[in-house]
């Protein structure tokens, strides 16, 4: 859903500066005339409002302070007369940490340091019931005040079909990107490879998250945990 630079939605939210676009949204800098604030707000189609009214709700259940804020979610009609749904967030500063491993590999205290605020806010989500289902580069942003974890738009609460372990998966493959440089997937992702200076419990923490068996990957605290001691 494209809309016109100073389009107002919600009598409030004018919209001011197209900032990324996805499958199905468009995120847009706006200024909040209620408030006095600059904010971003995330729009899509009717048909998919509610997937932003889910996505506000997992995230409104984490209330950690390396997720970006909720601050209104809602309906629309735009001055076309389209009906959207409408998603308006935190506005971070950075850019996203795909954009930065396009230069290649970060040193190794520096993707632990992003990788243990990961995983930080995936022990918060656990612990409170939800499972992120998304996490990668495109969805960590790197901004002055650090690591944030976006976009829980898939999350899911903990059942059957959706456990933690997969997260922690996720964040194996998002700590061996960083220490690669390499998108991986998971039919690509091989054995962690030996790379000059990484010392060997790094390596072997990736090895953990990314076992096969579930059951022998390590919670997201005690990778978090694992992670921060490394750093040192």
């Amino acid at each position: 859903m494209e809309l016109l630079i100073g389009t107002t939605l919600a009598g409030r939210y004018v919209v001011t500066k197209p900032l990324a676009r996805g499958g199905v949204s468009t995120v847009y800098r706006a200024t909040d005339a209620q408030e006095g604030r600059t904010l971003a707000i995330k729009v899509v189609d009717d048909l998919y409002a509610d997937l932003v009214q889910h996505e506000a709700a997992m995230t409104r259940l984490l209330r950690h302070p390396h997720v970006p804020k909720i601050f209104d979610v809602g309906r629309a009609r735009t001055p076309r007369g389209d009906q959207v749904g409408y998603l308006a967030l935190e506005l971070l500063g950075g850019h996203n940490l795909t954009r930065t491993l396009i230069h290649g590999p970060l040193p190794w205290r520096r993707a632990l340091r992003v990788a243990g605020t990961a995983a930080d806010v995936l022990a918060v989500a656990h612990r409170r019931g939800v499972v992120h289902r998304d996490l990668s580069p495109a969805n960590v942003m790197l901004t002055p005040a650090g690591a944030k974890v976006v976009d829980f738009g898939l999350a899911e609460v903990i059942g059957c079909q959706t456990r933690p372990a997969e997260d922690v998966y996720a964040l194996g493959t998002l700590l061996l990107e960083m220490l690669t440089g390499r998108r991986r997937s998971p039919r690509s992702l091989g054995p962690v490879p030996v790379l000059p200076g990484l010392p060997p419990a790094v390596a072997e923490l990736c090895r953990a998250c990314l076992a096969k068996n579930p059951s022998s990957r390590p919670s997201a605290r005690e990778a978090s945990l694992h992670m921060w001691r490394l750093v040192g």
